[in-house]
C-alpha cells in the first residue's frame, strides 16, 4: 500500500494562498494604495485630477505623474455623482472639490430633477485604477510622465 503524503499537498495549498492573496489584498486598496493625489485642475473648461502612480519598474520602483480628464468616469444621475464612462459630470455639476480621508472624493453640487442642486460625493478610489503609472478608469488612461508639466 502506497503512503499519502501531506507536505505536497500542504506546500502546494501554502504556495498557492502566497501567490494568490496579495492579489486579492491589493484590490481592497483600490487605486489610493497604489497613486498619491498630486493636484487637478477644476474649471468650466478642465476637469483634470493629476496624480502620481507606482509603475510596474520593479528595478527602480519609481512613480509616474498622470494625468486624467474626470469627465471620461464620472457622471450626474439625478442629483448624484455616480461612476459612469464618458459621463461629462461637469456640464450639470459645479463647485467641485476634493475630500481626503483614508480615500479621495470628488465632491460637487449636482442638477437634481426637481431643478435644485444636491450636494454629491463620488469615492474615486472605486472608480479610478493604476495602470503601470498612468490613472485610469474604465477604457481611458491618462498620460504617463515622470513629473508635471510646468505652469504657463
Amino acid at each position: 500500500m502506497a503512503a499519502f503524503s501531506v507536505c505536497p499537498v500542504l506546500t502546494a495549498t501554502v504556495l498557492f494562498l502566497a501567490l494568490a492573496f496579495p492579489l486579492l489584498a491589493s484590490g481592497e486598496g483600490g487605486f489610493t494604495h497604489d497613486c498619491a493625489y498630486a493636484g487637478a485642475n477644476l474649471t468650466d473648461k478642465h476637469h483634470w485630477i493629476g496624480i502620481y502612480c507606482l509603475n510596474d519598474d520593479v528595478d527602480i520602483y519609481g512613480f509616474n505623474y498622470s494625468m486624467l480628464d474626470l469627465d471620461r468616469c464620472a457622471g450626474n444621475n439625478a442629483g448624484e455623482l455616480v461612476p459612469f464612462e464618458n459621463g461629462n459630470y461637469s456640464g450639470s455639476c459645479e463647485n467641485c472639490t476634493f475630500i481626503h480621508d483614508k480615500s479621495l472624493h470628488l465632491s460637487c453640487l449636482c442638477w437634481d430633477m426637481n431643478g435644485g442642486h444636491t450636494n454629491s460625493t463620488l469615492d474615486l478610489n472605486n472608480t479610478l485604477y493604476d495602470s503601470n503609472g498612468a490613472v485610469g478608469c474604465y477604457s481611458f488612461l491618462g498620460n504617463k510622465t515622470w513629473e508635471p508639466e510646468p505652469d504657463p
